[in-house]
């Protein structure tokens, strides 16, 4: 497809965005605006024309900071196809890679700031001939036709990589609008820039996105604004940069054509069948270089979400508040890298929370909405509770009416989970969070175990769960069943009704100590009618306690 084939100028069916100064985006100085230059007569612009490469190298002689966009682009299986060409047919491909790699981009107004065998940095920067903006719609179109033209490139060579049994080549593109800075190298070699700044590093991390991801072309959701109606998106998420903050992706798909176009509708046809070409390459070569061990770049990519903060850490798992892109109340993400040697039985343990709690459905635990895969990590999406947990709630001795509310709702969500076998393991106040409605939900079921499974994934007689409220089974290692849940939920009660833990010592193993051999303690006079109850709950043998969370209600509902 011949390059020219894009027009290059300004498109009235743009959005205003992109007529607006783009500074806006970034929080920046406004640029001053330049003034229109005074109509001249026909020698006079002839004159100017034959003096303009010399004004544009006097231009780029002088740092320029401000918005650009950038484009990085590499071309993977590059040293692969290498080994399995010689001689002239190599000399050919090596040069055919850089001429793919720099045409579109060199065609469209770009500058190369950087160029090696197999990967091209290039910075397009506002012209003063152009009316409004367009950089960012000019890197986007250089990139979709580089992808096409490495598609053409691929296949030419596909049938010795094949022979050699090599992975096929494939392009990544990254395309980034943001601050930065482009100045004209000294030694002016080639007309090549320097290129620096944020906006050039997130560039580069798109490109590792774009092959994790295999999507072909990936870009940030403001350089896709900014790029105006005639890019077509595809899919989307969210990317974690290096500081833990985040930034929108969107999947570049294709071109749409200009109202009025001439050019055929075949060559937009064409350059969307290469996108998509290019992306089962992706996944081919990753079958074949490196299978079902393959890593990720170490960045964070969710599919579908846009990242909003980070709210945890801890155990195997990230947990994260997120929206979804395509519309919703705002859900928790629950996010495991698999690019760690305790990956395994991190995503075993991790796959068995999922596995466990979407056969329930309770309004006293917690919701599950989707597990999936994204860009080398597993996740699961779950309920978002904006009104925090039952642990923001006892900073002292609740009203008894309050507690009994809640202990009736935590005992119902346990019924629920028992009745399909599950042992939480780890009820705390921390695990049990609260609906805008008032409704409690038991949550974060990392240590769950379904009692009729076969497996020891924390090692026999190793201790799970938080100190304060183990049962004295878990603490001395014996079999547990849904008797021990019952036990922490007596230890919450009495934290509930006296605001302070039953049991408290100097040091771990004491407090341990205390769950297995201390006297089960006594609530106020005030509260002496729930004292059988909570004895009941908090029995040191479980043969003792309440068999099951439905005998536990029953009693509550006694007290009326």
């Amino acid at each position: 497809m011949p390059f020219d084939a894009m027009p290059e100028e300004a498109d009235p069916r743009f959005p205003a965005t992109e007529a607006a100064p783009l500074e806006a985006l970034f929080g920046l100085p406004a640029a001053r605006e330049q003034q229109p230059a005074p109509a001249r007569a026909q020698p006079e612009r002839q004159e100017a024309a034959a003096t303009q490469p010399a004004r544009l190298e006097a231009e780029r002689a002088a740092p320029a900071g401000g918005i650009a966009t950038f484009m990085y682009a590499r071309l993977n299986n590059f040293t692969a196809a290498c080994q399995a060409l010689s001689g002239a047919e190599l000399t050919s491909f090596v040069n055919d890679v850089r001429r793919v790699l720099s045409t579109a981009a060199l065609q469209l107004g770009g500058e190369i700031a950087q160029r090696r065998p197999d990967s091209i940095l290039c910075a397009f920067c506002h012209r003063p001939e152009d009316r409004i903006p367009n950089h960012a719609k000019r890197a986007l179109h250089a990139a979709i036709l580089t992808v096409h033209e490495s598609v053409q490139l691929g296949a030419r060579i596909s049938g010795q990589l094949q022979a050699a049994g090599l992975p096929p080549v494939f392009i990544a593109v990254g395309v980034h609008l943001g601050e930065g800075e482009v100045t004209a190298r000294a030694n002016k070699a080639q007309g090549m820039v320097h290129a620096t700044g944020e906006a050039v590093e997130i560039a580069r991390l798109l490109e590792v996105a774009a092959a994790d991801q295999h999507w072909s072309v990936v870009t940030s959701a403001a350089t896709r604004q900014a790029a105006g109606t005639r890019v077509e998106s595809g899919r989307s998420g969210s990317l974690g940069l290096p500081d833990d903050t985040f930034i929108e992706v969107v999947e570049i798909a294709g071109l749409v054509p200009r109202k009025g176009s001439t050019t055929p509708q075949s060559h937009y046809a064409a350059l969307h069948e290469s996108l998509a070409t290019n992306q089962q390459l992706a996944r081919s070569a990753q079958g074949t270089s490196q299978g079902a061990n393959a890593t990720p770049g170490g960045h964070l990519l969710i599919e579908d979400y846009r990242l909003l903060r980070k709210i945890g850490e801890g155990g195997i798992a990230s947990v994260f508040l997120a929206e979804p892109t395509a519309g919703g109340p705002q859900q928790v993400l629950k996010v495991l890298r698999l690019d760690n040697p305790d990956s395994v039985l991190g995503l075993q343990r991790f796959m068995q929370e999922f596995a466990l709690l979407v056969r329930i459905d309770h309004p006293n635990v917690t919701r599950i909405f989707r597990q999936d895969f994204s860009a080398g990590v597993a996740y699961i999406a779950m309920e978002y509770f904006p009104m925090g947990d039952l642990r923001t709630r006892m900073r002292k001795a609740m009203d008894p009416g309050v507690s009994l509310y809640y202990i009736r709702q935590i005992a119902s969500g346990l019924e629920a989970i028992h009745e399909v076998g599950i042992v939480h393991r780890d009820l705390k106040p921390d695990n049990v969070m609260i609906r805008q409605d008032g409704i409690v939900a038991i949550a974060d079921f990392g240590i769950a175990k379904q009692v009729s499974m076969q497996i020891t994934d924390t090692g026999a007689g190793d201790i799970v769960g938080t100190p304060y409220y183990l049962s004295p089974e878990q603490v001395i290692g014996k079999p547990v069943d849904g008797r021990c849940d019952i036990y922490s939920l007596g230890v919450m009660a009495y934290e509930m009704l006296t605001g302070s833990k039953p049991y408290r010592a100097g040091t771990a193993r004491e407090l341990l100590q205390m769950h297995v051999d201390a006297p089960i303690p006594r609530l106020p006079p005030a509260h002496a009618r729930l004292q059988p109850v909570l004895d009941r709950m908090m029995a040191k043998d479980p043969a003792d306690r309440y068999e099951s969370a439905s005998a536990l209600l029953d009693d509550l509902g006694k007290l009326g």
